[in-house]
């Protein structure tokens, strides 16, 4: 802590503010998956046991403020896509989850130096384009705007009290941020929280502690066995590129933010997140849970001040506490945490400033990125689409010197990528 100018009290408090900013997996999780068919109520309790030892398995590993828990769209491409659209059972959807993080772990343990295959310049873009992503993801959550058939999005009602909330908490945030309040996004959040419950918006929990359900019907129900056929084979590696991208893509925007970014282009710290990445994947599926991954909201402990393991170990002690407490977590509104992942996702826009714009092929596939990803709501496909554009403009000028081996491997599996969306 001392080596990265924090302490204590300032890690704590990253870790609190990253925690209630992504707190709201514990209930979408098993909604999502229990679509699936898999019990609910087990499915929470799974959920917050993988996110928790898996965040202290980020901390300790890698000792980055990085949290982990269930990705958000792989879960829906694990229930929607895996299980009610192609057939599989959960079991087998499990397994699959299980042997994807194998490949990710195998990945990041072996000599592929994919940080310092990334261009500064990409890097730098990938912070703005998850700055936007955020914002984005925000202004959906407290319905600044909503979907409309003519014009894919709009405005929302900016009347209707869930509006109303969030629009208060966010210029109620941004006042303590701007005048420097420690813990300005946690502050905030709890803010809002407290005065939609004034006013009636959201409800004080019926009780405040409550025993866990068993996780017995999920745990290790894994079919290893179906899921190792040649013809789950497209399956897997599917849902292994889903996952990697991301954990890629996130993984790298974050450390960057948080400083980690060398003068020599490599990022300090990514092939051990990248392992804690892959070890909570393995972790998740034999709790009973889709494939967890880095969390964007990581970035609201960032901003607090977080800039080592401590931060992820708080956020992990919450997540196994919040297994006690889930009534109190569950009165939080959507709407008092979308304001932080607003304000976060603006100050990542300032990376944009740091992106060279002196070497056309790097500028094309960044800003391509940068907007790739947000309007496809897709990490994976902004990586594809800012990678294969500058492996292909590189060569076409003649500085294939400019690429590294570990750039070809992410545009080749970001093709394989797009192929398997088509």
């Amino acid at each position: 802590m001392k080596k990265q100018k924090t302490e204590i009290k300032t890690e704590i408090i990253a870790g609190i503010t990253t925690f209630f900013a992504m707190a709201y997996i514990l209930v979408l999780n098993p909604q999502i998956l229990g679509a699936a068919g898999m019990p609910i109520d087990a499915l929470f309790t799974a959920t917050a046991l993988a996110a928790g030892i898996g965040c202290i398995l980020m901390g300790v590993i890698s000792n980055r403020p990085l949290a982990v828990a269930s990705g958000m769209g792989i879960n829906a491409y694990f229930a929607y896509t895996l299980v009610i659209s192609l057939g599989i059972t959960w079991q087998v959807a499990l397994a699959t989850a299980f042997i994807s993080s194998l490949f990710i772990l195998l990945v990041a343990i072996s000599n592929i130096d994919i940080s310092r295959a990334v261009p500064e310049s990409f890097k730098n873009s990938l912070i703005a384009a998850l700055g936007i992503f955020l914002v984005f993801i925000g202004m959906q959550s407290m319905h600044f705007v909503v979907a409309n058939p003519a014009t894919l999005i709009s405005l929302g009602d900016i009347t209707s009290t869930a509006t109303l909330v969030g629009i208060l908490g966010f210029f109620l945030t941004a006042i303590l941020v701007v005048k420097n309040v420690k813990g300005a996004l946690f502050v905030g959040m709890m803010l809002t929280t407290l005065i939609a419950i004034l006013i009636g918006f959201s409800n004080l929990p019926t009780e405040i502690f409550s025993l866990p359900p068993s996780p017995e019907p999920l745990f290790f129900k894994m079919d290893l066995s179906s899921a190792l056929k040649l013809s789950m084979i497209p399956i897997i590696f599917a849902l292994f590129l889903v996952t990697f991208f991301d954990c890629v893509g996130t993984n790298i925007a974050l450390l960057t933010k948080a400083g980690y970014l060398k003068k020599d282009g490599q990022v300090s710290g990514f092939r051990q997140t990248l392992i804690s990445d892959g070890l909570n994947g393995i972790l998740s599926s034999i709790f009973g849970t889709s494939n967890q991954v880095t969390y964007l909201e990581s970035a609201s402990g960032i901003e607090s001040g977080g800039r080592t393991g401590v931060t992820a170990i708080v956020v992990g002690v919450l997540f196994l506490c919040s297994l006690f407490f889930f009534p109190i977590i569950k009165s939080i509104p959507s709407e008092a945490v979308a304001p932080v992942v607003i304000i976060v996702g603006l100050l990542m826009l300032s990376s944009i400033n740091k992106v060279t714009f002196l070497d056309s092929a790097e500028t094309l596939s960044s800003l391509l990125m940068v907007v790739t990803i947000p309007l496809t709501y897709s990490i994976s496909y902004g990586i594809a689409a800012g990678s294969i554009t500058f492996v292909i403009l590189k060569l076409v000028l003649g500085k294939n010197t400019d690429i590294q081996p570990a750039m070809y491997f992410i545009a080749f599996l970001s093709v394989l990528d797009l192929v398997g969306a088509i």
